[in-house]
């Protein structure tokens, strides 16, 4: 494996797809998904991924060792100086294309999301390390991928009167708020894995912490947020009535929720997590459709998915979703052998970190 291979699957290039199809979705529902717009955002967000991601294990290296030993050995086969390099690549080409953004389309909102999206990628988990704060760290990881739907919108706007005003309130901003309650309740998942290692560091998940309080129905509660907004605002009109065909994917949200209550081996969070991340592109997906029912939509949306499918099995630190993954979380939804009190906690912490170092 080369280097830059190693680098690529350090960091996740797969994310790229969460931060583009939000912002697609919104240009192509302003009509506005111009090719120059289009192919400017997946370089944007393609760098601004790489560049959160390395800082990302930069900023992390302590507890990764023990969490992602694999991950971490893809690092060390790059080299950390490279991931540095990689960072300032990352966050220097983003600058650059902030600064072409704003001269193409000058508006103060636009460089006001730009801002926020730079400063939650940089401070997330290096500079002021607001991940560290467990209450925090939800809600900026929340806006860090949800925003991009905001960027896409505002980039697509020729002027602001009370008229567009009011129809972003009506249309747009309740979709960007199911976005935000999905993410919020659900973006936790990606600390299943994490237990040995972040309590190393004297770091405990706010979000375990209550699912391990209060158990399967809070992952019901977590799981269901999504679609009772959805059928909340198609029934106060906000949303068409299209947006009923999203609750379909209820039995596959219902799956997830059994999954992330009932995950307590590593290998089972290790596919409940991946199960997660699944179903968040799925969303992505039909929530896309019914947001912005265009032909335009389709070339972004598979270019999208497509690219999320090639580097999840190609390009990416866990070596993809395979079969013992699949067989797992399909045990774990059938009702497997699920740890009394969800995922574990204090000497469980300790006997997880001693099983990864042997």
């Amino acid at each position: 494996m080369t280097r830059t291979g190693a680098i690529l699957r350090a960091t996740s290039v797969r994310f790229t797809a969460l931060y583009f199809l939000p912002y697609y979705t919104a240009l192509v529902a302003e009509g506005r998904a111009r090719w120059q717009w289009v192919a400017l955002g997946a370089v944007y967000w393609c760098a601004h991924g790489l560049g959160t991601e390395s800082l990302n294990r930069l900023a992390d290296r302590t507890e990764d060792e023990i969490n992602r030993p694999e991950r971490t050995a893809l690092c060390h086969r790059a080299g950390f100086p490279l991931l540095r390099r990689a960072a300032l690549v990352g966050w220097g080409t983003v600058l650059v294309l902030d600064v072409v953004l704003l001269i193409a389309h000058p508006d103060w909102w636009l460089a006001l999301f730009l801002f926020l999206a730079g400063f939650s990628g940089v401070n997330y988990s290096y500079g002021l390390r607001l991940s560290r704060n467990r209450w925090l760290a939800p809600l900026l990881l929340t806006f860090h991928f949800g925003g991009t739907f905001v960027i896409g919108t505002v980039l697509a706007q020729d002027h602001w009167d009370a008229q567009v005003l009011r129809d972003f309130a009506g249309y747009g901003l309740p979709f960007f708020a199911v976005g935000m309650v999905t993410l919020l309740a659900l973006g936790g998942a990606k600390d299943l894995t994490d237990l040995a290692g972040d309590a190393s560091i004297g770091y405990h998940s706010a979000w375990i912490d209550l699912l391990r309080r209060h158990g399967a129905r809070l992952a019901a509660a977590m799981v269901g947020s999504t679609y009772f907004l959805v059928a909340l605002f198609v029934l106060t009109g906000a949303f068409p009535p299209r947006f009923w065909l999203w609750l379909l994917l209820i039995p596959v949200a219902a799956a997830l929720g059994r999954c992330l209550w009932r995950a307590a081996t590593p290998g089972e969070r290790h596919a409940t997590r991946e199960f997660f991340y699944q179903y968040w592109v799925l969303s992505l997906a039909v929530a896309a459709l019914l947001y912005a029912p265009r032909w335009e939509l389709l070339p972004g949306l598979v270019g999208g998915l497509a690219f999320w499918a090639v580097t999840t099995q190609r390009l990416h630190w866990s070596g993809g979703v395979r079969r013992e993954t699949v067989r797992t979380a399909v045990a774990l939804v059938r009702g497997g052998h699920p740890r009394r009190g969800g995922p574990p906690a204090g000497a469980e912490y300790a006997q997880e970190r001693e099983e990864r170092t042997g």
